[in-house]
């Protein structure tokens, strides 16, 4: 082979070796075993349309510490119970909201208690967000970096306590991965895109279609994206096909800027 049938062959292996690895990404993300423990604002993530074996535990209007305490009932009845997913199943990533009504000890505790069950899977925390009408003020309470965050602090959607709460779970765990969703920081960027203009919405209750759960189209597809970035999933916009391709533009765009960020940069790659 000369030299210009070798420089010549060199672009087309390259292009090989990058689809061989893309689709062995795909597959092992199609393989791998997923279990979300929530309420409803995990249910608008959409868990059926997530990459691979995924199984979830969904129970309206609830916090972390109820569920934990309370599994027998959840609200969709299509979950399946934690108790018994986690005892007879080996999970590769089990993802777990937080929400309303705990405090960051009971949290803790009702954390500790689901990942203890499963030693070896990576742990999503997932934010959820907050009521549109309180969204702002939760944001800006406790938001800055180094925010002190005790014991009895109430549970919040705001920056600080996720970064407490990994903190302590590193400690706790140093050996474990772990990432949250940047669910919140995303409504947060939306709000400072409208603020300047660069945003496709007016404000940005227009994502929600009630006080707290995102509309079918827009909002949930932003979310469900947004979990799986943190999964180390691609963007998907299957389930999603009304979504017109500036808005998807736009949404993708918001969460590629976030995941680049410092606060944002414990994500799992794809291996």
């Amino acid at each position: 082979m000369t030299r210009l049938e070798h420089r010549n062959w060199t672009p087309v292996l390259f292009l090989l070796i990058a689809f061989l690895q893309q689709t062995l990404n795909a597959q092992e993300s199609d393989s791998r075993r997923i279990f979300l423990i929530g309420n409803s604002l995990t249910w608008d993530t959409v868990p059926p349309k997530l990459d691979g074996k995924v199984q979830w535990h969904v129970d309206c209007g609830k916090s972390l510490p109820y569920m934990v305490e309370n599994p027998e009932d959840p609200c969709v009845k299509t979950s399946t119970i934690w108790p018994n997913a986690l005892k007879e199943n080996t999970f590769d990533i089990l993802c777990i909201q937080l929400h309303y009504g705990s405090t960051f000890d009971q949290d803790l505790q009702a954390l500790k208690t689901l990942i203890d069950l499963q030693p070896t899977a990576k742990i999503v925390l997932h934010t959820g967000w907050a009521r549109h009408a309180e969204r702002a003020g939760e944001w800006g309470g406790q938001s800055s970096k180094g925010a002190k965050i005790q014991g009895d602090t109430r549970m919040s959607h705001c920056i600080a306590y996720f970064e407490a709460m990994l903190e302590r779970l590193r400690k706790e765990y140093p050996k474990r991965s772990f990432a949250r969703t940047n669910a919140m920081d995303a409504l947060q960027q939306v709000e400072l895109d409208i603020a300047s203009s660069t945003a496709l919405y007016t404000k940005v209750e227009e994502l929600y279609r009630d006080a707290i759960h995102m509309n079918v189209v827009t909002g949930r597809y932003l979310m469900h994206n947004a979990m799986r970035q943190a999964l180390g999933q691609s963007f998907s916009k299957t389930g999603f096909e009304k979504l017109d391709g500036e808005t998807q533009k736009y949404f993708d765009s918001v969460l590629e800027d976030l995941a680049s960020e410092s606060l944002q940069d414990d994500r799992f790659d794809t291996n």
